[in-house]
């Protein structure tokens, strides 16, 4: 499948054909990367995520209009990038844009934070606290409920759900935000000496009415 690929973006300039079912109907001012190789790639796309029908006309049209400024090799790239690192994650053709390095510039810091999250998952998990370039990046996971939260979220909400969450958050982020995140075993700590320093308070309070009432006996007594 890589291999397909590859060759399909070496030979980008050299088929000139296309489907006129497919693109008669795409306005003429519409330009962008060769039409046949945009067809294999999504085809190659298809088979890569184990769809046993092809992609439909209407959907290659709105990709190819949403995708025409990518060249083939960014293409190319984009899908080899999909298939190994996200293929269990819908695609669509912002994922494709992003993998590819033609997402806007505005886009792009929120985009790196959210791939530092993912290696920091990966490298760091649960129990150790993440490292990330972008200060953004600690403020935004902490706002969405910590890092142990994010860490703990299944693979599908993980990349449909908390992704689209931590790339709004983001752009939205002060860099002064507050930045500390506690991993489980800093978490399980605090729970630790709480609960420790909850029961030495009990034990002085057992005590402090022990002397209570031995003081009392005493002055019964005299």
């Amino acid at each position: 499948m890589v291999q397909h690929i590859a060759e399909l973006v070496n030979v980008g300039q050299q088929s000139k054909k296309s489907s006129a079912d497919v693109w008669q109907n795409i306005a003429a001012a519409v330009e962008g990367m060769d039409k046949q190789i945009f067809m294999q790639l999504i085809g190659d796309l298809w088979e890569g995520m184990g769809r046993k029908d092809p992609p439909g006309n209407t959907l290659l049209k709105m990709w190819y209009i949403t995708l025409r400024k990518m060249t083939a090799d960014q293409l190319g790239r984009a899908i080899v990038r999909y298939l190994e690192e996200r293929s269990d994650e819908y695609c669509t053709p912002k994922i494709l844009l992003e993998l590819g390095g033609a997402a806007d510039a505005g886009d792009t810091a929120s985009i790196a934070g959210w791939d530092e999250v993912l290696r920091e998952i990966k490298r760091a998990g649960a129990y150790q606290t993440p490292v990330f370039a972008d200060n953004r990046t600690a403020a935004t996971i902490r706002h969405l409920g910590g890092w142990i939260m994010v860490c703990d979220k299944s693979p599908e909400e993980l990349h449909q759900w908390t992704r689209q969450h931590f790339l709004k958050t983001f752009a939205a982020m002060p860099a002064t935000a507050e930045t500390r995140l506690s991993n489980l075993i800093e978490r399980e700590n605090a729970r630790t000496g709480m609960i420790e320093a909850a029961a030495e308070v009990q034990q002085r309070i057992e005590t402090n009415q022990e002397q209570r009432k031995v003081l009392r006996l005493v002055s019964d007594g005299i």
